[in-house]
């Protein structure tokens, strides 16, 4: 499933946001808060619940990393 990193999402108790800034300030928040995080978006899923957070997460970090 592709996410586009620029889409404008909402994470919730903290603003408009593109997905990627949602995705890392998620993944900065206290612990009780971030397993408490959803980022609502338009399309499918619509709601990102923090599994599905950290998973983008992980994805794109490895997409960071220079191959060898």
């Amino acid at each position: 499933m592709a996410f586009d990193p620029e889409q404008l999402v909402s994470l919730t108790d903290h603003g408009t946001m593109t997905l990627r800034s949602a995705v890392a300030r998620a993944m900065m928040l206290p612990f009780k808060e971030r397993m408490r995080a959803t980022i609502v978006r338009e399309g499918k899923p619509k709601v990102l619940r923090f599994e599905q957070i950290k998973d983008l997460a992980v994805r794109w970090e490895k997409q960071l990393e220079p191959s060898e």
